[in-house]
């Protein structure tokens, strides 16, 4: 790989700027307070255990890492912004991973809703997850293009 040369520099330059101006307008992250996440009864180790379950469905249903981290960043963003109960957090985050999955993925990738909840073990009805889908998008105000660690990767990885 030869080094960039000045307009590759700035093209990359400009990316970078870009992305890190959206982040820094959208991204919000769960604040940790009294050993939960502030606003419910989370506590990191639940959040972590979650996170890894997200990682092994993403696997599951075959999405690329593109809609792993984009479900992980709507999560966070939602953890962000309601407050939350512990019987929620699993519909929560497998929501935002078929939300994610709405914008990165091909349709004929992505199953039926039923499908993807039957391939789970999820315990959620499709009604469940439509109305969570519902909740996520008003909370988070219909904005689920989030800058993501993999489009940073991508943009420094580019030739």
């Amino acid at each position: 790989m030869k080094p960039p040369g000045e307009k590759q520099n700035q093209r990359l330059g400009t990316l970078l700027l870009n992305t890190l101006a959206r982040e820094m307008r959208l991204w919000r992250a769960p604040v940790l307070k009294s050993g939960c996440i502030q606003g419910s009864d989370i506590s990191p180790t639940q959040y972590h255990e979650v996170i890894v379950w997200l990682r092994e469905m993403n696997g599951v249903f075959q999405f690329s890492s593109e809609t792993f981290a984009l479900g992980v960043c709507v999560l966070n963003s939602l953890l962000a912004t309601v407050k939350t109960q512990l019987k929620y957090l699993k519909c929560m985050a497998i929501t935002s991973l078929i939300l994610a999955a709405k914008i990165n993925e091909e349709d004929e990738v992505i199953a039926s809703v039923k499908d993807l909840l039957e391939q789970s073990r999820c315990k959620f009805s499709t009604a469940e997850i439509l109305r969570m889908e519902r909740v996520i998008l008003n909370k988070l105000h219909w904005d689920l293009y989030m800058a993501t660690p993999m489009d940073f990767i991508h943009i420094v990885s580019s030739d």
